[in-house]
């Protein structure tokens, strides 16, 4: 940078101006020798007092009309370097960019150029930081906001839509940002290709993108804008491979519509995010006042799970799983509750969604598995029969690579044997991501821990995937073992996994069963191991040891045709 000491030193004239400096040390150089060199001509040319001030004072009349030219010269000189001035100042003040010439090439011309261009490229910079999703390329919340805002002055009827993505927070916590990123921006452009997006598609949250429906008024244009809202996320709901994994997207939609749902941008926003956090994934959900209060009633569950963790309000009920060729309890699955200070004993149904989608079941998971495996402890100090504890894994759990370290720390603590315990995963969860599972399956058994498939036949996994995976036990689930004895279908299903079963030297476990006619029928099929309320329900460890008699129809296992 050029040294500026000589203009330091005269901006402390601070009465001056700029162009009065200029004119200043102009005049000092120029006129004041011309002047002396002057007047020391006439004196050497006459003696004359009256020629000499004559002379002079035409001279000092000729200066004076140069110097009047001059500055009216400079002062439109110096005109490029005020307009630029300006320019930056107006744009600092009010976002206003003036405009500057830029087809000059000196010096002057140049600064202007260069503070125009610099300017656009300055408004581009914060237009993107202010109003663009950097992810995405798409407008952000805030400009969405302004476009709404702009349809509710017109005063026309519009629906505000909203696409949620219920698990790309998943991809963030147990892979990384880069991914989850990856999978936004991915279907953005599907959402963009779609052709059901009218107007103003915009990334609007993390998980969230909006646009703006053009609507009639009438009931069914709002239908038909939901009917193509959900025809939109069927599209977009396939799976997006992030490098390696196949993400399976969760889409949830929902509409707001003007004036009904919202007079303001940030309300009808609101209203049209509540209503899709509430939606099922691949549906629709109009808003509502009952939308909202369930979406409130969603947060402040939420509230309460993150004080229930910290409160140790949880609990383990057991349910004995029985086996009837050894005609005796050979283990439990742990099942959690909450003991809810107001609302009483809540079941694992009305908080385990909120716990997954809220990042809570990572440490709800480890509490469970730690707490089984210190109260099968307990039960074999107290000296009953080996017993193998059964343990839910959640998909957030599964994903975690320190899933195993905190098995073996939670095996050591308790002081149980590894062949105890027994991982349940579901059957749709073990199929994400096929090379994963298989990696952690054969860890597990390594570790000498029991590996077991619940809900099988609902989840529709591949039986090339599934005969690879080194796993101990199959769950028939209870949609299929409910009034198997006189159901053609369940009886085709439950034959077949049973097979299935005994092909793959798995063994197989009924659970939900409720008659005694279903375990009649099952085990003459070759079903030994059962669960469900016919035998016993889940209860507190203090009573888990009075509910391992065998009901009178099973104390000897059925022959089997």
């Amino acid at each position: 940078m050029p040294s500026l000491r000589l203009y330091a030193w005269l901006a402390r004239f601070k009465r001056l101006n700029y162009q009065a400096k200029i004119m200043v040390m102009a005049f000092i150089g120029t006129h004041l020798p011309l002047l002396a060199l002057t007047s020391w001509f006439a004196l050497e040319s006459t003696h004359d007092w009256s020629v000499l001030l004559h002379v002079l004072v035409i001279t000092l009349a000729a200066t004076l009309v140069g110097t009047a030219v001059t500055l009216l010269v400079l002062h439109h000189l110096l005109r490029p370097v005020a307009a630029t001035a300006k320019a930056l100042r107006v744009y600092r003040e009010q976002r206003l960019k003036l405009a500057l010439p830029t087809h000059f090439t000196d010096e002057a011309g140049a600064l202007m150029a260069d503070a125009h261009r610099a300017l656009q490229h300055l408004d581009k910079t914060l237009e993107s930081l202010q109003f663009i999703d950097d992810v995405t390329g798409l407008p952000n919340r805030k400009r969405f906001l302004e476009n709404v805002q702009d349809r509710i002055a017109h005063g026309q009827p519009f629906a505000v839509a909203i696409v949620r993505i219920a698990n790309l927070a998943r991809i963030e916590e147990t892979i990384d940002r880069g991914h989850a990123e990856l999978a936004a921006r991915s279907l953005a452009q599907r959402l963009e290709r779609t052709g059901h997006f009218w107007d103003q598609l915009s990334r609007v949250g993390p998980s969230k993108f909006g646009c703006i429906l053009h609507l009639n008024g009438k009931q069914d244009t709002w239908a038909a804008s939901a009917a193509r809202l959900r025809a939109s996320l069927k599209l977009c709901a396939g799976e997006l491979p992030l490098g390696e994994l196949q993400f399976q997207p969760q889409l949830q939609g929902g509409l707001a519509v003007f004036p009904d749902d919202g007079a303001q941008a940030d309300a009808l926003l609101d209203a049209g995010i509540a209503a899709a956090s509430l939606a099922n994934p691949a549906q629709v959900m109009l808003h509502s006042v009952n939308a909202r209060r369930q979406a409130i009633e969603q947060m402040q569950l939420e509230q309460d799970l993150r004080q229930a963790l910290a409160r140790s309000e949880f609990v383990l009920h057991y349910q004995p799983v029985f086996d009837l060729q050894a005609g005796r309890a050979i283990g439990a699955e742990a099942l959690v509750r909450w003991q809810h200070p107001e609302r009483g004993l809540v079941p694992p149904g009305a908080f385990i969604d909120t716990a997954e989608s809220s990042g809570l079941i990572g440490p709800l998971g480890l509490w469970v598995i730690r707490e089984a495996c210190r109260q099968l402890g307990e039960w074999n100090r107290a000296g009953l029969p080996h017993m193998r504890m059964a343990i839910n894994v959640s998909a957030r759990q599964f994903l975690d690579p320190q899933l195993g370290q905190h098995l073996r720390e939670a095996i050591a603590a308790a002081g149980i044997s590894p062949d105890q315990l027994e991982i349940e995963l579901t059957e749709t969860v073990a199929m994400v991501d096929h090379a994963h599972t298989h990696r952690v399956f054969s860890a597990l058994r390594s570790d000498g821990v029991g590996i077991a498939i619940d809900d099988f036949g609902t989840g529709y996994a591949s039986m090339s995937y599934l005969r690879k995976l080194p796993f101990d036990k199959l769950k028939i689930d209870r949609e299929f073992v409910t009034d198997v004895h006189r159901s053609r279908e369940g009886q085709a299903i439950c034959g077949a996994l049973i097979e299935l079963g005994k092909g793959l030297g798995l063994r197989v476990l009924a659970e939900g069963v409720e008659q005694k006619e279903e375990v009649r029928y099952l085990a003459q099929q070759g079903c030994d191991l059962f669960q469900g309320y016919y035998f016993a329900r889940p209860v507190a460890a203090a009573q888990f040891e009075h509910s391992l008699m065998l009901p009178p129809l099973c104390s000897m296992a059925p022959k089997r045709v």
